[in-house]
């Protein structure tokens, strides 16, 4: 069986190939694609869809609090969810300017030790700087989408706002993963694709209005040494700043309120 999507991952079974010499198709395997580089591909995020957002009207079938693959355009149930294992986080500040002014990319991306520390909460709950502009804390889970029988897919889920709660309970929980050695019992910190995680959506809701959010569980160990040897290289990358997300100033929620202080 062959995934046929020019934008997706493509997984060809051993009984579905043409008749090719396999020692053939192994010597060359990659040829082609020399000097295409990480520039040249977009790391897919997923993201759950809100009331507002644009792909209701792009993509046949798509509701909100559906999860949407940005690349692909390929959805997926919220109630049934994805599983994904985590390969690497970071957290950044984003300046924007208010919507409607300049471009829909953020105006700066700061680190959290780089973070302005002049920025004051306005009436509207967003920590505004001196030029008006106002900050965001947004938290990076870079990804290994787990498809079934199908090649697994780099991706990147971004929270923020409303959101950051249950980013800190999945970092909590990553950060909490221990492996005991059966021969030394000593403990160690798992690496963060050893656990397949289960994210699914719900409607949440506070004084301001509601919204689809994440929900993050905890699923079975990884057991496959393919995908945990692909994870290992996707960590690599990203520990290298080769795999780096892009942002843009989407409404993913109802609510204004961003719910971490300075």
């Amino acid at each position: 069986m062959t995934n046929n999507k020019a934008n997706g991952a493509v997984t060809t079974k051993a009984d579905k190939l043409p008749a090719m010499n396999m020692e053939n198709l192994e010597k060359f395997a990659g040829t082609g694609l020399d000097t295409i580089t990480t520039d040249d591909i977009a790391t897919p995020r997923l993201k759950v869809l809100a009331q507002m957002s644009p792909e209701l009207e792009e993509i046949d079938g798509a509701k909100a609090g559906m999860i949407c693959n940005s690349v692909s355009k390929k959805i997926y149930s919220g109630q049934d969810g994805i599983s994904v294992v985590v390969c690497g986080y970071d957290k950044v500040w984003l300046e924007w300017q208010d919507r409607g002014k300049g471009s829909s990319a953020p105006v700066n991306i700061f680190s959290p030790v780089d973070k302005p520390t002049n920025a004051v909460r306005g009436d509207d709950g967003k920590f505004r700087l001196e030029s008006g502009n106002y900050l965001e804390e947004c938290a990076n889970f870079y990804c290994l989408l787990l498809n079934g029988g199908v090649a697994p897919e780099p991706a990147i889920i971004s929270m923020k706002a409303t959101q950051l709660k249950a980013a800190r309970s999945w970092a909590y929980s990553l950060k909490n993963e221990f492996i005991q050695n059966p021969k030394t019992k000593k403990l160690f910190l798992a690496p963060s694709w050893y656990r397949i995680y289960t994210l699914t959506t719900t409607k949440q809701s506070n004084d301001k209005g509601s919204w689809y959010g994440w929900v993050v569980n905890k699923g079975d160990f990884l057991n496959s040494e393919d995908t945990f040897d692909m994870a290992a290289n996707f960590n690599e990358s990203v520990r290298k700043g080769i795999v780096k997300p892009k942002y843009d100033d989407e409404v993913e929620s109802s609510s204004s309120d961003q719910d971490t202080p300075f």
